[in-house]
């Protein structure tokens, strides 16, 4: 039976008759298969590529056949405009076979809400923030409302996951599993993910589904790719007129600011010209969509606002002013062109200074190879929790501090937060104020009230805050969003404040503090207005694919025009002596200081430079590609170097990350205890993981020519192999690991170590981490007669033990394999053939036996033996480790090899296996 014939009759009919389609897409055949097999699902395709539809038929079809009351499906957008965007086609999709969709947003009339939850429709289209105010508000019967919810679409995963709205998503989803009491389908659409298993994960939550991933092959993409190098934004402004003449552009570029300034300075081109961004109205933004979708001879100016996937007609070409600062970006606005039969996606990227240059050619030579960023899902996320603590608070009309975590601790970025840790917040909570508990039951208090209890709780609908603003009206039309900032710091003295905004330029006319509105009308000219942002930080794949730019000789990915080669020779000429000395030279002038060209990126940097001010007590300055510092002399500077492994950095990040937080990082801030807002700062900031990778691998020389040792080789640095005759020092009562251990730190060793694993039907599988940041140090595997000790600081890339984790014939025993599953997919790792030691104990003697099921509690009782525990947070990336941290690593492995036995009967698995399957084992 083909995916098409498993649809529901009328839904075959309405695809064939009214849509005049013969056939479906790959992406869609195989998303229906998954969807009605019951998988959660990630699907992943190009813009335009299918996957609204993919998702939303079988959503159709099981509605058509099992006739759940509404809502039964819910569709999820991450902003209101793709809302918006893709109102009319899910609608017209449900329209078609009897069933409706409704949109539910902020701008949303509050009649047509309150008809909606008279009659609900079947699919409900929404973001995040309204699905809370849904959960909270006593207008709202959530429960009610959402009894037939049987599936959740969400669109454009990938923008979710990675931040704190999707972890208010993930919560959100448990809190109403939790309320209709059913495993609710989850299905994510995406077009640039590098790790799709890790967003699956970040999906799954509490659901035992099935995981599939869409992710059908595609033909060789064919890409015109062109990098000009022009002067200024005057010249960039000639030339968008002159290649966007009688075409449909979309022109990005970074900043609203330079938005304004392109727009302004394409007046008068001859192309009709849009603006689109943030802080233009909904209104403005919405004419320009209408538009530009019927226009011939038109440019659509916009930041990230146009990058989501709002559709507005086939496009000739994308415009990039300078770069984005990610492939996955640089992906997403290529993939609105070329959608026509007959013409290739396109883009030309107009540069105004070397480093965007050499940031557009290292974009295009990754995206040439295919590689993309992973998206990072937010873990331990301590603040959300807190928001989510005071959400259920006026949901259940107060809640005990024993059932929060019964409502969302299986949610990917809060299933790590320990009891320890929630009682600590909770903690904080109360003694601020923000918490009142009586009789049992926590609800908001005096300064919880006062921080998010103005407006019906307004403050606790989103996770995000936005700078304050003012609204701009000339006349009765809204214009957009000033900061206030802007407003505060004109001087009066200088004359009438006048500024650019959607386009135009505007004189005030009259200001409203306490409404914080300002009246405009037209006037010849103004300034662009100062919009406040975080500064651009690059990735350290980017940077190093800048160095690989700048030492080679093959220009990779795109074409350059004479301009722009031109200047990239002549970049390359001023690097090539320096890059011959080693990945990381650093160079001393007299005038200039030290320059440590790192080719990092500006997370990792920013902890570099934290490391070394700590080392020389001198100020260092850090960017994405190099630190500098003007103080240090090359000798200090290399005697710093030298000492960069030996530090213990969680201190140090803690300290740089308190320095960068000017102002408040998250509304939610004030509720944490300080351990918790050290992390969320320095995960919001820095790079610890990638830092840690970084030092060990390190290669440095100086261009002085000073004897400087490269800390990347050398024996100083370098562990040995293991032998079985280590001794470890005795600890009289503990446990210590008899079999032989062996260090892996090379990808020679690790191809060595997977080969002898794929003949073993038993292994067991451990992991270390970094203090307080879940950065992966150590892989443990153990087998019945030796031990391996991965260095995952130095061997970056584990994606060789896929074939050994993935594979469904070798068991994997694991204590609480949740934790090394959310670790290892990091790595692009997923785990197959699980025994979990401990869903073991808990199903053979109960979940509240005496002592708990702990690693250390469960080898004493099973195998009466005593675990040392005492290095369990220890420093795992101090190089070498001490013998004691060895004895530690390893023994957990050779225990746990020794309790799978012990704990065999009724075989607890995690995925991907059967009970029998393993019993035939």
């Amino acid at each position: 039976m083909g995916s098409l014939d498993r649809l529901h009759p009328h839904l075959q009919h309405a695809i064939v008759h009214d849509l005049g389609w013969r056939s479906l897409r790959p992406v869609q055949e195989q998303t229906i298969d998954a969807v009605l097999d019951g998988a959660n699902t990630v699907v992943l395709a190009p813009t335009a590529g299918g996957k609204t539809e993919a998702s939303v038929f079988p959503v159709l079809s099981r509605i058509l056949s099992e006739s759940p009351p509404p809502v039964s499906a819910i569709y999820v957008c991450p902003i209101r405009a793709l809302l918006n965007n893709q109102e009319e086609r899910v609608g017209g999709y449900a329209k078609m076979v009897g069933l409706s969709a409704f949109k539910w947003h902020g701008d949303v009339h509050d009649a047509r809400k309150k008809a909606f939850k008279a009659s609900p429709s079947h699919i409900l289209m929404t973001t995040p923030e309204s699905l809370e105010v849904m959960m909270i508000s006593e207008r709202t019967d959530a429960r009610a409302l959402l009894a037939g919810l049987q599936t959740v679409v969400i669109d454009e995963v990938h923008a979710f996951a990675g931040d704190d709205r999707g972890a208010h998503l993930a919560a959100l989803l448990e809190r109403i599993v939790q309320l209709v009491g059913r495993d609710i389908q989850r299905i994510g659409l995406s077009a640039t993910v590098g790790n799709p298993h890790v967003i699956g994960q970040w999906m799954q939550g509490s659901s035992g589904r099935p995981f599939r991933l869409v992710d059908p092959l595609r033909p060789g993409v064919e890409r015109d790719i062109s990098i000009a190098y022009l002067d200024d934004v005057g010249d960039v402004a000639r030339e968008v007129a002159a290649i966007g003449r009688g075409k449909k552009s979309l022109v990005f570029v970074e900043s609203r600011a330079n938005a304004e300034k392109v727009a302004h300075s394409l007046g008068g081109s001859g192309v009709e010209v849009f603006i689109h961004h943030s802080s233009v109205s909904r209104e403005e933004r919405e004419l320009a969509e209408r538009q530009f979708a019927t226009g011939e001879n038109t440019a659509i100016v916009c930041t990230a606002t146009m990058e989501l996937g709002i559709d507005v007609g086939d496009l000739d070409q994308v415009i990039q002013i300078d770069a984005p600062s990610s492939v996955a970006s640089f992906l997403q606005r290529l993939g609105r062109t070329g959608r026509r039969e007959g013409r290739r996606a396109n883009t030309t990227f107009l540069c105004t200074s070397s480093e965007s240059l050499l940031q557009a050619a290292a974009i295009a030579r990754l995206a040439a190879r295919g590689w993309v960023e992973d998206v990072q899902p937010a873990e331990n996320a301590v603040h959300i929790l807190a928001h989510q603590i005071m959400a259920l608070s006026l949901q259940e009309g107060g809640i005990s501090r024993h059932k929060v975590m019964e409502w969302v601790q299986e949610a990917y970025p809060f299933n790590g937060i320990d009891e320890e840790e929630l009682h600590s917040l909770l903690f904080t909570m109360l003694s601020r104020q923000i918490l009142y508990e009586a009789d049992g039951l926590l609800s908001l208090g005096a300064k919880g009230e006062q921080l998010y209890g103005r407006r019906h709780f307004f403050e606790l609908y989103a996770v995000f805050s936005s700078p304050p603003v003012f609204r701009v009206m000339h006349g009765r039309d809204e214009v957009g969003y000033i900061q206030a900032r802007f407003v505060q710091g004109h001087d009066e003295q200088k004359g009438p404040l006048c500024f650019r905004l959607g386009g135009r330029a505007w004189q005030v006319a009259q200001i409203d503090w306490q409404r914080a509105t300002m009246s405009v009308r037209p006037a010849d000219a103004g300034g662009v207005p100062n919009w406040l942002g975080p500064p651009s930080v690059v990735s350290f794949e980017i940077c190093q694919a800048i160095r690989e730019t700048l030492a080679s000789h093959d220009d990779v990915g795109a074409k350059f025009t004479p301009s722009a080669l031109a200047e990239l020779y002549s970049v390359r000429d001023g690097y090539a002596d320096l890059l011959a000395l080693a990945p990381a030279p650093v160079e001393f002038a007299t005038d200039a200081g030290v320059v440590w060209h790192t080719f990092a990126g500006g997370a990792i940097n920013r902890v570099l430079a934290a490391g070394l001010e700590h080392l020389t007590h001198k100020k260092w300055v850090a960017g994405n590609l190099s630190l500098r510092s003007k103080d240090c002399g090359l000798a200090e500077t290399n005697d710093a170097l030298r000492q960069l492994r030996t530090l213990t950095w969680e201190p140090i990040v803690f300290a740089k990350a308190h320095s960068m937080a000017r102002g408040v990082v998250s509304k939610f801030q004030v509720c944490l205890p300080s351990d918790a807002e050290d992390r969320l700062l320095a995960e919001k900031f820095l790079d610890l993981a990638g830092t840690l990778r970084f030092v060990v691998q390190m290669h440095y020389a100086s261009r002085e020519g000073l004897a400087a040792p490269r800390l990347g080789d050398g024996a100083v640095d370098v562990i040995p192999e293991l032998s079985p005759e280590l001794v470890l020092p005795p600890i009289a009562g503990v446990f210590q690991p008899k079999n032989p251990i062996t260090w892996v730190d090379s990808a020679a060793g690790l191809e060595r170590l997977v080969e002898q694993l794929l003949n073993e039907n038993v292994i067991a599988l451990d992991v270390e981490t970094a203090l307080d940041f879940s950065s992966l140090c150590l892989v443990q595997i153990g087998t019945k007669a030796r031990t391996w000790i991965i260095d995952a600081l130095r061997v970056s890339n584990l994606r060789p033990l896929a074939a050994v984790l993935s594979s469904k014939t070798i068991i994997k025993v694991i204590h609480n394999a949740k934790f090394e599953r959310r670790i290892l997919a990091k790595s692009g790792l997923e785990i197959a053939a699980v025994f979990d030691t401990l869903d073991a104990s808990r199903q053979q003697h109960g979940r509240n036996v005496l002592g708990g099921h702990s690693l250390a509690a469960v080898v004493t009782r099973e195998l009466e033996l005593n675990l040392n525990k005492n290095e369990q947070t220890s420093n795992w990336t101090r190089r070498p480790l001490t013998a004691e941290q060895i004895a530690y690593a390893a023994a957990d492995v050779e225990v746990l090899i020794a309790l799978e036995p012990e704990l065999r009967g009724p075989l607890p698995l995690l995925a991907h296996t059967t009970v029998n399957e393993m019993r035939d084992r």
